[in-house]
C-alpha cells in the first residue's frame, strides 16, 4: 500500500498513516522485535495489527500528537512523531523508531538523522513550537552525538531514568530550542542543507560527546558533592 507523502526530504520522505496501513503492515510488528526495543520502552508486552489499528484510532483526529511513517522513498522502514504537544507553551517531545532496515546502501546512515530533522522543522516553522525535547538511554550517546548537529543539547542525566524488567540505568535529557534552530539555519542557509555535507559534519565530531563530559561531572564530581552534603 502507498502512503501519501506529508514532508518530502532527500533520502526520505515522511508519510501520512491510514487505518489501512495499521492494519495490514508490519507498523505493529516493529514493536516486538528485542533488537529494535531495547532502549524503548515498548517491548514488554507483545502488539498486534488490532492495537496499532486502536492505536491510531486513538490518536486520529488529534491536535496533541504528529505520527509519521518514515520512507526510504522505496519501502517504509519507521515511524517518527512530535508528541505531547502543547500548543500554548509551544513545547513537544520526540521520538522514532526505525524498525526495518533498509535496502538501500547510499547514505542509509543518515536516514534517522533526516527524518529527525525534517520533522524538527515542521514542527518549528509550522506549529510554531520553540523547544522539543526527548529522553534516551545513557548508551546512546553516539546518536546524541549527531543530534547535536541538528541543535539538540545534553541537559540532564536523569538516574534510573530508564527502567524495563530487571534492568534500570541512566537517561538523558536532551532538548533543542528555537534559537538553536534558527542559528543552524543562518549558518547553513537551510537547515538540512545536504547529505553530502552532514556525512561530513558526522566526521568531524568530537571523539568524546559533551554528554560524556556530563556524565563524569554528574557522577564523579557530583557525587563526591552530594557525599559530603549527606554527611552533614
Amino acid at each position: 500500500m502507498k502512503l501519501d507523502v506529508f514532508i518530502q526530504g532527500e533520502l526520505i520522505d515522511l508519510c501520512i498513516p491510514t487505518e489501512d496501513f495499521a492494519a495490514g503492515s508490519e507498523w505493529y510488528n516493529w514493536f516486538n522485535n528485542p533488537k529494535t526495543t531495547r532502549f524503548l520502552e515498548q517491548g514488554i508486552f507483545p502488539n498486534t495489527s488490532k492495537d496499532q489499528v486502536q492505536f491510531f484510532q486513538n490518536q486520529k483526529g488529534g491536535k496533541s500528537r504528529l505520527i509519521l511513517i518514515i520512507s526510504d522513498k522505496e519501502d517504509y522502514i519507521g515511524t517518527i512523531s512530535l508528541s505531547f504537544i502543547n500548543h500554548e507553551k509551544k513545547t513537544a517531545s520526540i521520538a522514532m523508531l526505525i524498525g526495518e532496515e533498509s535496502k538501500k546502501a547510499h547514505f542509509k546512515n543518515l536516514f534517522a538523522l533526516e527524518s529527525m530533522a525534517r520533522i524538527v522543522e515542521h514542527g518549528i516553522t509550522k506549529l510554531g513550537l520553540i523547544r522539543i525535547d526527548a529522553g534516551q538511554h545513557h548508551k546512546l550517546f553516539n546518536w546524541q552525538q549527531r543530534l547535536e548537529l541538528l541543535g539538540f543539547r545534553a541537559e540532564a542525566i536523569k538516574r534510573n531514568g530508564f527502567i524495563k524488567g530487571i534492568e534500570k540505568a541512566d537517561s538523558v535529557g536532551i532538548a533543542l530550542v528555537v534559537e538553536d534552530y534558527l542559528a543552524i539555519k543562518e549558518r547553513r542557509g537551510n537547515f538540512w542543507d545536504s547529505a553530502i555535507n552532514m556525512n561530513e559534519r558526522i566526521k568531524q565530531l568530537p571523539k568524546e560527546a559533551f554528554i560524556e563530559k556530563l556524565r563524569h561531572v554528574h557522577n564523579v564530581e557530583g557525587n563526591a558533592y552530594y557525599n559530603k552534603i549527606f554527611s552533614l
